[in-house]
């Protein structure tokens, strides 16, 4: 009978993603496959809403350069804080424990991004199961939405390449049908018309408009 001390070690069910050490240059992914992961962002709630909040308040052109101006802001951090990640390989809150925040302060960076995240996954399993409903009412909302957030965290436990692999099919098909869209309805309208219409909704300041964009998805450009 074997003893214990020479018995293998028992599979561990936790994963070590590296979470508070540098990610070494083996496991890490290239700029293409984190690129379509971020791309597919424009397919977030967020997004759509962003859209329809400038379209209702802003003219055209007013709008066109509020979103200008709000995207180079926001690239802006996006790069230097990338290069940052890049270089050092660690997560937000390992570098904020290096840059002065200390470890009490870390770990407050740490919880502020987890609950505004779960927050946001709460909003987006309930418009998803709101839209679920609509095409399959065989469950009810908050049984969707149960289902929603279930497969979506069961994806993300398996870590990058799941996600990488969900993205490589999602993200193109969803071009494609955000493409056919904007031809459909702009093959409705006078794209001249559409420019020179005043705003439908109470008007909203070039400041507020470019303040939406930047701030829309700064979070996001900060934790990637």
């Amino acid at each position: 009978m074997a003893s214990a001390a020479s018995a293998p070690p028992a599979p561990s069910v936790v994963v070590d993603d590296h979470s508070l050490s540098r990610v070494p240059a083996s496991a890490r992914y290239g700029w293409f496959q984190v690129a379509v992961q971020r791309f597919g962002q424009i397919s977030a709630l967020s997004q759509f809403l962003l859209g329809a909040t400038l379209g209702f308040g802003m003219g055209f052109w007013q709008a066109f350069w509020a979103i200008t101006l709000g995207a180079v802001i926001l690239e802006i951090v996006s790069v230097f804080v990338g290069i940052i990640g890049m270089r050092e390989g660690l997560n937000t809150s390992v570098i904020a424990r290096w840059t002065g925040f200390g470890k009490a302060g870390s770990a407050l960076v740490g919880l502020a991004i987890g609950l505004s995240l779960i927050g946001w996954f709460g909003i987006q399993s309930g418009v998803s199961a709101a839209g679920l409903v609509a095409i399959l009412p065989i469950l009810p909302a908050w049984a969707w939405s149960l289902v929603f957030g279930l497969l979506v965290t069961a994806i993300v436990l398996r870590g990058f390449h799941s996600m990488q692999w969900l993205a490589n099919i999602t993200v193109p098909l969803f071009l494609i049908l955000v493409g056919w869209a904007v031809t459909v309805e702009l093959s409705r309208h006078s794209i001249a018309e559409l420019a020179a219409k005043a705003p439908a909704g109470p008007e909203l300041s070039f400041v507020a408009g470019t303040t939406l964009v930047a701030g829309g998805f700064i979070v996001g450009a900060v934790i990637t």
